[in-house]
Formats: C-alpha cells, sequence, structure tokens
C-alpha cells in the first residue's frame, strides 16, 4: 500500500502487521539529534613574525596589470600536469590559509615570506593565499593580488599557483603548491 506524505501507511492492516514484525519497541529518553554539517570551517589565526631589518626589505613590484577578476595561474615546468590539474581544481587538501586582509604591501610581502619558510619546515606544501580581490583599491587596482603573484613567481620554495575556486575565494585566493624540503 502507499505511503501518504507524513509516512504514516494508509491501511489499518499495513500497520498491525508492521507492529507485529518489529515487536516491542523501547523508547529512548534522549530525543537530542546531532548534525555535523553544521560545523563551520575554521577561521585562519594571524600569525606575528618580528619586523624585517631595512637591509632585507624591497618590494618586488614588476607587473601591476592583473585586475580583481583576472584568473591567474603558474607552474614551474618540473610539476605534472596531474598535479597541476588538482591544484586548478581545488582538489587539495590545504595545510594552511594565509590571509592578508587588511596588510600594506611591505607587511603583507613579509609575511607571505615567513609563513612560506615555516610551511617548508613543517614540510607542508600546500597554502591557501587570500589576497582579496582589491576592489577597495585605489582606481580599483588589486594591490595585494599583483603583489602576490609577482612575489611567488619570483621564490624558490613556489613550484605553482593558481587561483582558488569560488568556495574558497575564488580570484580573491590562490592555490600554492611549495617544494619540499632538501
Amino acid at each position: 500500500m502507499p505511503e501518504d506524505k507524513k509516512k504514516r501507511l494508509s491501511s489499518d492492516n499495513d500497520s498491525q502487521l508492521f507492529r507485529e514484525f518489529i515487536g516491542e519497541v523501547n523508547i529512548l529518553s534522549n530525543t537530542e539529534r546531532h548534525f555535523y554539517d553544521d560545523t563551520s570551517k575554521p577561521k585562519p589565526i594571524k600569525k606575528s613574525f618580528p619586523p624585517l631589518k631595512a637591509d632585507h626589505e624591497y618590494i618586488v613590484d614588476h607587473t601591476n596589470d592583473i585586475t580583481s577578476e583576472q584568473y591567474v595561474f603558474f607552474a614551474h615546468s618540473s610539476v605534472q600536469a596531474k598535479t597541476i590539474k588538482k591544484l586548478k581544481r581545488g582538489a587539495i587538501t590545504i595545510n594552511e590559509t594565509i590571509d592578508l586582509h587588511g596588510l600594506d604591501k611591505q607587511q603583507a610581502q613579509h609575511y607571505i615570506r615567513e609563513c612560506i619558510r615555516e610551511q617548508l619546515e613543517l614540510q607542508q606544501r600546500y597554502l591557501l593565499l587570500i589576497h582579496g580581490k582589491g576592489t577597495r583599491s585605489l582606481n580599483q587596482s588589486p594591490v595585494l593580488k599583483n603583489l602576490c603573484v609577482n612575489l611567488l613567481k619570483n621564490d624558490s620554495a613556489v613550484l605553482a599557483f593558481a587561483s582558488a575556486q569560488p568556495k574558497d575565494g575564488g580570484t580573491g585566493a590562490l592555490y600554492v603548491l611549495l617544494r619540499q624540503k632538501r
């Protein structure tokens, strides 16, 4: 017999047969339900690093023509195609999230370098670098996005990077693949 929308059996015979088959039922005293899907993603923790000495400070500033909505990709020639595909899809386990919101160019550069160095020491290879889209910058130019692209391209520890999937920040974030520590 078909059931109605409230999942009640449509005839008394079916109901009686069901109760005979199941037998006696013990009602649970605790009816509290647990939903594990409601857990939120962990929030990235901003770390503080000691300031750089003046003789080591320099800003990489080669390209400023990347737009906020532009997809960015770079890969060293030694990276396998399968790894590149996984990186572009976001099918990776992110070991660390770096959030640059609220930092100026100099602070962001220092923070990126220190985080990369720290991740190499911990032998963690995948980062999510959140630079933002830069829509509130002067002339709508994404200052931190341009800085990140230039900095990562010139860092020997970085094997590849690609704009993130929309769920991880889209063109306002980058997936970064680091080399293994030697």
